[in-house]
C-alpha cells in the first residue's frame, strides 16, 4: 500500500519555527516572521494559519499558509505565503516525489480559494506537473563558487559599476536606526513617483515599519550613502541557505553614481561569506528593465510558477473591489 496522507491539523509557532531553522530549501517567505509581519502590518487582514500534513509513514511537512480577509471577510483565500512570494511546504524530513505528489495534489485539489508561488528550491517539486498555473520565473546566483568566481561573470558595465561607484564616494552601510528607514522610505516614494502606473506593487510605510521593529538577525537593510545622504537601498531577508532581495529603491537624482549596482556588489560578497548557498533577486514583475539588469550579474533562472485558485464568492469580491485602493496595493495577489 502506497504512501497516504494520514492527517491535516493546525501548527503551532514553535513547530514552525523548528521546521524553519531546519529545512535546507526554505525561504524567509516560509518563516513565521514573515507571515507576522503581514498580520501586524495589515491590522490582521493576514492571520497566520499553519497546517501541518501527517503522513502515513510517520513524515511531516508543514504548509505556512496565511489566512487573507477581504472586502469586511466576505472572502477568505488561504495565501500560501503574503505578497505573492515563495510559498509551500517545507520539512525536517527528506520527503520523496510520493511525498510531494501528494503534497501538491492537497494544494491543488483539496483547497477551494488558494494562492500558492511555487518553491523554486524545492527540487522534487519542479519534477511535479501542476496544471492551471501562470509562468514565472526568478532570477538566481549559486554561490558555491565563491564570490570572486561570481563577480568575474559580471558584465563589464556591472564591474565597471561598482569600481566607479566607490571612487564618486558612494559608501555601503547597513540601516541602523529608525530615522534610516524612514529615509530608506522617502526614496521607496520617489521611485513610486518615477514608475508611475507601472509600479507593480505598493507598499505603505507601516510595513517596513513593523519589519524594522523586529530588530531581526534574518533581516538586513542595506543603503548606499553619499555624502551623508541615503540615495538608495536594498531589502534582504535570509533564511538556513538562502538569501534574497525583496525590496530595491533609489534616488532617480544619483542614477549617474551607480549605487544600486555596489550595494548588490555587497549584499552578495556578504552572502559568500555567511555560507549561504542561493543569492536570490527575486521575480521582476514583468518589467523587463529590472530584469536585464539581474541578469548582467551572471544569473541563472529558476522557474517559480504561481497558481491562483478561486470560488465564486472570492472572485465576485474581487470584481467588485476592482480599482480600489486595496486592490491597487497588492494585498490581493
Amino acid at each position: 500500500m502506497g504512501i497516504t496522507i494520514a492527517k491535516v491539523a493546525p501548527a503551532s509557532k514553535d513547530e514552525w519555527d523548528e521546521v524553519w531553522r531546519s529545512c535546507d530549501y526554505a525561504t524567509y517567505f516560509h518563516s513565521s516572521e514573515w507571515a507576522s509581519i503581514w498580520s501586524v502590518s495589515t491590522n490582521g487582514k493576514f492571520v497566520p494559519a499553519p497546517r501541518i500534513i501527517l503522513f502515513s509513514d510517520g513524515k511531516k511537512a508543514l504548509i505556512p499558509f496565511s489566512l487573507q480577509k477581504g472586502f469586511k471577510g466576505w472572502s477568505k483565500t488561504l495565501v500560501s505565503s503574503p505578497a505573492g512570494t515563495f510559498g509551500g511546504w517545507i520539512s525536517k524530513d527528506n520527503l520523496t516525489m510520493d511525498h510531494t505528489k501528494l503534497l501538491a495534489s492537497y494544494m491543488t485539489t483539496k483547497l477551494d480559494d488558494v494562492v500558492w508561488r511555487m518553491n523554486p528550491y524545492d527540487e522534487l517539486l519542479s519534477k511535479v506537473g501542476v496544471e492551471g498555473l501562470r509562468t514565472d520565473v526568478t532570477d538566481v546566483l549559486e554561490l558555491k563558487d565563491g564570490f570572486e568566481a561570481l563577480y568575474k561573470r559580471w558584465s563589464k558595465g556591472h564591474r565597471n559599476a561598482t569600481r566607479q561607484a566607490r571612487r564618486k564616494g558612494v559608501v555601503i552601510r547597513l540601516a541602523n536606526s529608525v530615522a534610516d528607514w524612514k529615509e530608506y522610505y522617502e526614496v521607496y516614494e520617489d521611485s513610486l513617483r518615477r514608475w508611475g502606473d507601472k509600479a507593480s506593487s505598493r507598499y505603505e510605510f507601516r510595513i517596513f515599519e513593523e519589519i524594522q521593529r523586529r530588530n531581526s538577525p534574518n533581516i538586513k537593510l542595506w543603503l548606499a550613502v553619499y555624502q551623508e545622504k541615503i540615495i538608495a537601498g536594498a531589502l534582504c531577508f535570509y533564511a538556513k541557505k538562502h538569501a534574497v532581495v525583496w525590496h530595491g529603491a533609489a534616488l532617480e537624482k544619483y542614477f549617474r553614481l551607480r549605487p544600486s549596482t555596489l550595494l548588490h556588489y555587497e549584499a552578495i560578497k556578504d552572502a559568500c561569506e555567511r555560507g549561504f548557498s542561493w543569492f536570490d533577486f527575486n521575480p521582476s514583475g514583468g518589467h523587463e528593465g529590472v530584469g536585464a539588469f539581474k541578469r548582467r550579474f551572471g544569473t541563472q533562472v529558476y522557474p517559480s510558477n504561481v497558481l491562483i485558485k478561486r470560488s465564486l464568492v472570492p472572485r465576485t469580491v474581487n470584481t467588485l473591489m476592482n480599482g480600489s485602493r486595496f486592490i491597487k496595493n497588492r494585498l490581493f495577489f
